[in-house]
């Protein structure tokens, strides 16, 4: 017989650690019993479904020492009961079993709602709000789904859950952007003039963002896409309120009338910087719209090519990862002159 064939997913899953989940680590880490050795955390990570991070973490928590031979000589081995037992103590020292303690009352009504009734997480969180708790502990749903991947709710696992726990959403507050709206706005309701750009007046717009850990100021990027006449504006954040507000600083700055004809129409991406679409496209002086906004599909930045790649331009002169916050506004005037020899020099 040959070695098990390996396998790697890219999907992360829990962070907790099960017992065969540890035994497998050990067995690729080692490379025994069959198993294909693998040292990389990253690698160990998309086999087993877990962030690299957790994978480190782990290793770190299992690592002992042997002595091999007779002569001093020492190796460090990733041991899975060492690690379990570890893990054991530490859940230990937090209340048996955390939360549901010895409990086994609670236990066997979740294991009995999900195996004949295939109630979920957040319907047996209902179901005991509604019907009353078989015991004084009380637990939530995120709770409950950490104790069903951890293997803490006997007889019963994250392969019993509807999804097997792969499609798990938090229930976080909603989403202001409007799938609908911006289907309603799609680039497949363009005028024909816009996409075979035969007339000026019509945008492409996004936003280029400073690097983690850095200030939340911005750039406002929009490229003209007959002309490719390319406008960089520095704003405050990427928040529909920052754009609005530049935008309505450029109606003032050149009136309604002469805005309506220099921007017929934008056409962005479904970020959330574009979600507020009624003051992206209303006029802050007159009652008529001042713009038309269009959005491109999901997860397709060629739609809007001549804006990529004009954002490649500018981080030619504001490296990625910069903070923007510390760029003057007179870079950025400059960047955007700049930008306009490199693409003279590029068709020449």
């Amino acid at each position: 017989m040959g070695r098990k064939k390996l396998t790697i997913k890219s999907v992360c899953k829990h962070t907790h650690f099960t017992w065969e989940e540890r035994l497998a680590l050990q067995y690729h880490y080692s490379g025994t019993n069959r198993y294909q050795k693998i040292t990389s955390p990253t690698l160990l990570g998309r086999l087993l479904g877990k962030n690299e991070k957790t994978i480190r973490r782990e290793l770190k928590r299992g690592m002992m020492r042997h002595e091999l031979g007779a002569e001093p000589f020492e190796r460090w081995e990733y041991n899975a009961d060492h690690a379990q037992y570890d893990a054991d103590s530490l859940s230990t020292a937090k209340g048996p079993d955390l939360k549901l303690g010895r409990d086994w009352a609670l236990v066997e009504q979740i294991s009995l709602l999900v195996t004949e009734h295939h109630y979920s997480p957040y319907a047996i969180i209902g179901h005991f709000n509604a019907k009353g708790w078989p015991s004084e502990t009380r637990i939530c749903e995120k709770t409950l789904y950490s104790y069903i991947a951890t293997g803490h709710i006997t007889g019963i696992s994250e392969k019993n859950l509807l999804l097997e726990g792969k499609r798990r959403k938090s229930r976080g507050k909603p989403s202001r952007h409007s799938r609908a709206a911006n289907a309603a706005r799609s680039m497949d309701k363009r005028p024909k003039e816009i996409n075979d750009r035969s007339i000026v007046g019509h945008w492409e717009i996004d936003t280029v963002y400073s690097g983690k850990e850095c200030s939340p100021t911005c750039l406002l990027t929009l490229t003209e896409r007959k002309t490719r006449v390319e406008i960089v504006r520095k704003i405050h954040d990427r928040t529909s309120e920052s754009v609005n507000a530049e935008f309505d600083k450029m109606e003032r700055q050149m009136g309604s009338v002469r805005f309506r004809s220099l921007f017929k129409s934008l056409s962005a991406d479904n970020g959330m910087e574009f979600a507020g679409i009624a003051g992206l496209e209303g006029s802050i002086l007159s009652s008529l719209p001042r713009t038309q906004l269009y959005f491109a599909h999901p997860y397709c930045s060629s739609e809007r090519g001549a804006n990529e790649n004009h954002n490649g331009i500018i981080r030619r002169f504001i490296p990625k990862g910069s903070d923007i916050g510390l760029v003057a506004k007179r870079t950025v005037r400059e960047t955007q002159e700049d930008m306009k020899i490199s693409r003279f020099m590029k068709k020449s």
